[in-house]
């Protein structure tokens, strides 16, 4: 089995009607608008099948179309031999390039199975189901055994899927379930995943070594924006309880195996918010015999005085709050709300005392009762803890909520219960929405206080003024900023006269495809973030591709691609 990750617009490389604009990711994370980071679950996924004989590759679609402009996609899938390509439909972003890619899959492998799987397929399984491209979707937050028994099944030559659970598929007659059953309450992905592979990646200036661990699924909490929330869950995956955790000792396996080079590796502690103190405090117990450089925790409440100590005694530890606003209104709309900004502001100290290197707080753009001038506030409440805390120790952040609201959350729901506006309903609504020209017009939403164009221009403007003010208290370099903000004044530029000559003439002209094509080119050349935002090359990521060898990629690269023959 080949389990390929898309790009988000499967043909990003020559599109010049559509500007991957900076911000349209949010720029929280190491990945660009293309979205190339694949869920974490595939892992176990892999390693579930190896355990029972079934040989499973990942290939980052998306990635190596990154780091490799001249890739011809069609020639790669032409090299991979295999009965069954899996693809991930997780939190929509891949909407349009994962059907995409399935379409080429059909075409190139006719007899292959395409398989989709994650939260939204979950969501938007039976129409999902309907497209031609489309062969089974796989229900579920933990597939491991229908996917094995799935795999099995087409290895022995069967086609015939009714006894396996958690499947939907088209037939002549219609759609087809098997019947949503296989739904674990404990155990979740019981698997060890390997990180073995990461081992020897070097570690550079500008690409440090970082890993992911994921203890749990579902939430033991309930923000109403969050598609892997408790309300989520229950509707989804129809299922009452909605906190599934992993084995704990397959967790401390997992960071076992990234051997001696766990001293270079960092940690980003997914869900760990979800988890109760005696599975944490193991957790960190491992994370300090392993020897991890660093981890950076997601916490929900202020982290109570112990764990901080033994946080602080494990590793580097950096804290990642997010109450989405400074407003207590705002902040427990969104389903946060556990802490007042003054409480926060006690508690910082005593976790830097308890050896904590930093906390970052996260505020977000798009929550219930949030107008412009309320994001312009937590604007300048990010400068009052800037000066108070000097920057790093307690370093604010701010981002859109793009480019969906997700698909089975509460606001998603019951959007005027919540001030809430729904613009794109069905999954192909969303894969339309994403190839729209401008990523205001991609948002699925938009709330009673601000419009899809309003949550745009103020996401700019409230990074703008965050950048100049780190960069007014020395946070980050003059250059660093100057750069940002450079990017933030040609985005808005483009996206101006884009706007213009859409409304005037319904299409933009050749001059103007010419610079999105060009902005296009440089805003996907690297990678970067909000928390340290330099240009990153791509690699060294644990999500860039490892699996197709540098000489088929030179193979299926450029005009080498015409003459390859063979398979791999």
């Amino acid at each position: 089995m080949f389990l390929l990750h898309a790009p988000s617009v499967f043909d990003f490389r020559e599109r010049d009607d559509m500007l991957f604009a900076y911000l349209s990711d949010s720029d929280s994370v190491n990945v660009t608008s293309v979205y190339e980071m694949y869920p974490i679950g595939w892992f176990s996924i892999k390693q579930h099948l190896a355990e029972h004989d079934v040989r499973c590759d990942i290939v980052n679609v998306a990635s190596l179309m990154l780091m490799h402009p001249e890739l011809d996609v069609e020639a790669l899938i032409g090299r991979l031999e295999a009965p069954i390509f899996g693809f991930d439909l997780h939190w929509m972003t891949q909407c349009h390039g994962a059907i995409e890619l399935a379409r080429l899959v059909k075409r190139v492998h006719p007899e292959a199975l395409t398989v989709f799987g994650g939260i939204s397929a979950t969501y938007y399984a039976e129409e999902l189901a309907g497209y031609d491209a489309v062969d089974i979707v796989v229900q579920g937050y933990d597939t491991l055994e229908p996917v094995r028994r799935l795999t099995e099944q087409v290895l022995a030559g069967s086609r015939d899927f009714r006894s396996i659970p958690n499947l939907v598929m088209a037939t002549p007659d219609g759609i087809e379930k098997t019947g949503f059953d296989h739904k674990p309450a404990t155990n979740y992905n019981n698997a060890v995943n390997d990180w073995s592979y990461y081992q020897r990646t070097p570690v550079t200036p500008l690409s440090s070594k970082l890993i992911m661990t994921l203890p749990n699924t579902g939430c033991a909490h309930d923000c109403g924006w969050c598609g892997g929330s408790r309300f989520a869950y229950r509707n989804i995956m129809d299922v009452r309880k909605t906190l599934v955790q992993k084995d704990n000792d397959l967790i401390v396996e997992e960071l076992r195996t990234m051997g001696e080079a766990a001293k270079h590796t960092s940690i980003y502690a997914l869900q760990c918010y979800s988890e109760n103190k005696s599975r944490m405090h193991r957790y960190l117990d491992a994370v300090h015999e392993f020897g991890y450089r660093s981890v950076h925790f997601e916490q929900f409440n202020l982290t109570p005085d112990d764990t901080l100590k033994k946080m602080g005694e494990s590793t580097d530890a950096y804290i990642l709050l997010s109450p989405e606003s400074h407003d207590p209104r705002i902040s427990k709309a969104a389903g946060r709300g556990t802490f007042t900004m003054e409480q926060m502001e006690q508690w910082i100290p005593r976790a830097l005392d308890a050896g904590v290197k930093g906390v970052m707080i996260w505020f977000f753009i798009g929550m219930p009762y949030q107008d412009r001038q309320s994001v312009l506030d937590t604007v300048a409440y990010s400068e009052h803890l800037i000066r108070k805390f000097g920057g790093w120790p307690a370093l604010p952040l701010i981002c859109p909520m793009v480019p969906f609201l997700d698909p089975g959350c509460r606001f998603f729901e019951e959007p005027e219960q919540h001030g809430y506006r729904i613009i794109h309903r069905t999954l192909e609504e969303h894969r339309q929405a994403m190839v729209e020209p401008m990523w205001h017009r991609r948002l699925n939403y938009e709330t009673r206080w601000l419009s899809r164009r309003d949550l745009q221009d103020v996401s700019y403007e409230a990074i703008e003024r965050l950048v100049r003010v780190k960069g007014e208290y020395g946070v980050l370099p003059g250059e660093f900023c100057d750069a940002v903000l450079a990017t933030i004044d040609e985005t808005r530029r483009v996206l101006g006269e884009m706007e213009r000559a859409l409304t005037l003439d319904g299409v933009l002209p050749a001059s103007l495809r010419a610079e999105v094509r060009a902005y296009n080119r440089k805003i996907l050349a690297y990678s970067t973030d909000q928390i340290l935002p330099m240009p990153r090359p791509f690699g060294g990521r644990w999500f860039d591709d490892v699996t197709v060898p540098a000489e088929l990629i030179a193979e299926v690269s450029g005009t080498a691609a015409r003459t390859v023959s063979g398979r791999a």
